[in-house]
């Protein structure tokens, strides 16, 4: 079936159309009866519990559906190939927010603009934050994916420690370090001032993008893409990173996600920049040992890290308007509902609830759309981009370089990044 090509995704309007999926024998209350999709989703407690319900799904819409779950890296790199070749393997995928850059602007995804204004009210567009409809939801103005396992980074803190010792919350990142200090003097070795993730991956580069951003600065202009990890600001956020592992649990710099909440949820740092779905681990009795004994900040310095997925329709799925319904039904505000706690709503409706103010991180997120919020680059070589920062971060915080010589490093892989993938363009740039 031919379709037309807008700036990103596949456009609608044909197939809109010429939309053969509705049989003659098909009772009408279960139009899509008999339609099977394949999804594919990040191997994740949200994902899981998507995958627990499908039976209510095909209950609902005569849609059954398979959810395969894949790592980070696999995810990524199975929906790429299939993709590329066109096998229409998979109807649903799931993305990092960063890649509608690649995927979209390929024409590898749907564009479903026209469905979601149709749509707007059984969805509740209103309600989905302003914010992440612009960064997980659209490329280039148009409507191409719904966001779901949405999130930023926060600041946790031990609040009995804090009252304790009379301590304000941090504002910025040098009172952060005074504090971890002061609890290192006054409780270590068997709780440091700080845990944080180190490690030389995407987790290692979040951390730093949080001091990055709380001193005003950024990998690259915004305008002309000159990258600009040599600046004075990634500077001191660097050089801020590499003084606070002398009040950091031991491990840090070799931490990832697991090991940083762990240490955490186990009570021997006082204060740790982790993702929001650090609310599930430290208020689970089963495995926190500082149950009532933590609370939420706004991070450091104002910025703080904004990742998460968007959901879309593949170009090649030969059943889209059924991919459709399976793309509401996963951000209906009854679903929201019933997914808390697992990771914060896109609804504002949810964030805002009262009800829902035992899980610090939802007005936290909320907070943070609100605000400023720093986002993985959209750009095509975003991963790469992010893998390299993992790397120069680790090479500060394990001391095989200065905070100076692995950014003189990084801007130099950036420029070459940049150019190659015809972004920057130096003769350009002012």
């Amino acid at each position: 079936m031919k379709v037309l090509k807008v700036v990103g995704c596949v456009s609608l309007s044909l197939l809109i159309a010429t939309s053969f999926l509705v049989a003659e024998a098909t009772p009408k209350e279960k139009p899509f009866a008999g339609v099977k999709l394949r999804v594919a989703m990040i191997d994740e407690e949200r994902e899981w519990a998507f995958r627990d319900l499908l039976p209510e799904f095909e209950e609902k819409t005569g849609i059954k559906v398979t959810i395969d779950t894949y790592g980070f890296e696999d995810l990524y790199n199975k929906i790429l190939t299939a993709s590329a070749a066109h096998t229409g393997e998979y109807d649903v995928c799931q993305f990092h927010f960063p890649d509608m850059a690649l995927f979209d602007k390929r024409g590898y995804m749907m564009d479903i603009t026209e469905w979601v204004m149709r749509d707007a009210d059984e969805i509740q567009l209103d309600d989905i934050h302003p914010s992440l409809q612009e960064s997980h939801m659209k490329y280039n103005g148009r409507y191409c994916g719904v966001p779901t396992h949405v999130g930023s980074m926060t600041f946790y803190y031990r609040k009995d420690i804090f009252e304790d010792q009379g301590y304000e919350v941090p504002t910025n990142w040098e009172e952060v370090l005074e504090i971890a200090k002061d609890v290192d003097e006054k409780y270590g070795p068997d709780i440091r001032g700080f845990v944080f993730m180190g490690r030389a991956d995407i987790q290692g580069a979040a951390t730093y993008l949080n001091f990055l951003g709380g001193y005003g600065g950024d990998l690259y202009d915004q305008k002309t893409f000159r990258p600009t990890v040599d600046s004075s600001e990634a500077l001191q956020a660097m050089t801020m990173l590499k003084n606070l592992v002398a009040y950091s649990v031991k491990g840090s710099p070799s931490y990832g996600f697991d090991e940083a909440h762990v240490a955490f949820q186990q009570g021997r740092a006082a204060m740790l920049p982790f993702w929001d779905s650090g609310d599930g681990f430290f208020s689970d009795p089963k495995q926190s040992d500082i149950i009532g004994k933590w609370a939420v900040a706004p991070m450091p310095g104002g910025r703080a890290t904004n990742g998460g997925w968007s959901v879309q329709i593949s170009a090649d799925s030969p059943n889209p308007e059924a991919a459709w319904e399976f793309l509401k039904w996963i951000i209906s505000p009854e679903m929201e509902r019933r997914l808390v706690p697992l990771k914060p709503s896109c609804r504002i409706s949810i964030l805002t609830d009262s009800e829902f103010s035992k899980y610090p991180s939802y007005m936290g997120f909320y907070n943070v759309l609100e605000g400023n919020p720093f986002p993985f680059p959209k750009i095509t070589p975003n991963w790469q981009m992010l893998q390299l920062l993992g790397k120069a971060e680790n090479q500060v915080v394990t001391g095989q370089m200065t905070p100076a010589k692995s950014l003189g490093w990084l801007q130099e892989q950036y420029k070459v990044i940049l150019l190659r993938y015809d972004l920057w363009k130096p003769g350009k740039s002012k």
